[in-house]
This record gives C-alpha cells, sequence and structure tokens, in this order.
C-alpha cells in the first residue's frame, strides 16, 4: 500500500496497525473498533484494508459507514481471487513478506507448534510453501529455507504485481462512497 500510494495511485492517510493482532482476532476487533471511532465524524472516507480476520468484521463495515476490501485475507488481496483460489487447490501455503522474516516466532511462540508438530500439521493439509514476491523487497531466502526444514514442506517464490491489491483497493473506496439511498459516505 505505501508503494501504491508513493505512486499516486492511492490518496489519503495511511493508518497501519500491528499485524500480530492477526493472532488475537477479538482484540484486532477492538483495536480497529478504537481506531474507528476515533476517525468517526471526521471528514473523508474510510476503507478498511482487512479480510475475513474477525468475527464482526462486516459489523464495524456497517457502524461506522466505511469502505472495505472484497477479499477473505491479505494474500487474497495481493494474488486476486482466480490465483489464491488456484493456490488453495494446490495445497499451498501462502508466505506473505512481512511474516516471511517472523515464521519462527509465529509457528513456535505464537502457535506453539514444534517441528514435529508443524511437520505433521501442514503435511496433513499443506503441500508447499508459496512466497509471494511484490518485488518490493528481496525475496528471504535463508528464511524460507528455515521454514521449508521446519515444516518438511518445498518452498517455491511467485512473483505478484500489485494490480490486485490496487483494483481491490480503488472498488472499496468506490463502495465507501455511496450508499444505496444515493447519499455520500463518509
Amino acid at each position: 500500500m505505501e508503494e501504491l500510494h508513493r505512486l499516486g495511485l492511492i490518496r489519503g492517510e495511511l493508518l497501519f496497525l500491528d499485524s500480530m493482532l492477526h493472532m488475537y482476532p477479538p482484540l484486532l476487533e477492538a483495536t480497529l473498533t478504537a481506531a474507528l471511532e476515533h476517525h468517526d465524524g471526521q471528514s473523508g472516507r474510510l476503507v478498511l484494508v482487512y479480510g475475513d480476520c474477525s468475527a464482526r468484521m462486516l459489523d464495524l463495515v456497517r457502524r461506522f459507514r466505511v469502505g472495505r476490501v472484497n477479499v477473505i485475507n491479505c494474500a487474497q488481496l495481493l494474488v486476486g481471487r482466480d490465483r489464491y483460489r488456484l493456490l488453495m487447490r494446490e495445497g499451498a501455503f501462502l508466505v506473505l513478506p512481512e511474516w516471511a522474516r517472523r515464521w519462527e516466532h509465529l509457528m513456535s511462540s505464537e502457535l506453539g507448534l514444534t517441528r514435529g508438530v508443524a511437520r505433521e500439521l501442514m503435511g496433513e493439509n499443506r503441500v508447499v510453501l508459496v512466497y509471494l514476491d511484490t518485488g518490493l523487497v528481496p525475496a528471504p531466502e535463508q528464511e524460507l529455507a528455515e521454514f521449508s526444514s521446519y515444516t518438511g514442506l518445498p518452498w517455491r517464490v511467485e512473483a505478484v504485481t500489485l494490480d490486485s491489491m490496487l483494483a481491490a483497493l480503488l472498488e472499496a473506496e468506490a463502495g465507501a462512497r455511496i450508499e444505496p439511498d444515493g447519499q455520500e459516505m463518509r
């Protein structure tokens, strides 16, 4: 998003929350609610760039009359719906740039998965680790090799553009502008 903003393809202020909040959906929801309450009543339009990250995400959209990207998660935001479906059918475990460097903390500390449990669980549910390479940062090959060793899954890098993300952001922004009765939304 920062790159799209830098290029002038999206406008406005970008506000980021700690991505680790995804590990605690109720805390994510409370933090999002507080951020939306803070911005409530201010001029401008708000777009949530979150998928189905908490149980009441749609309630937040309705309550605060904001736009939201039409994706189930960040990986789908990057690759688009069709490619996402193909990757899921393939049994891919999608690795985002930010999380690739923290895989060990996520697997062992946050999820409590030892190497053996991770291998068993991942082996039952996934076939390959796929790093989604935006080209904005170098692919962390050493971390991916270590993640592969930990899970027992092979890995590969798949180049992605920011086109799907841009389209989803612009669609969400457009959706935040007009309500069904034709009145402008904030």
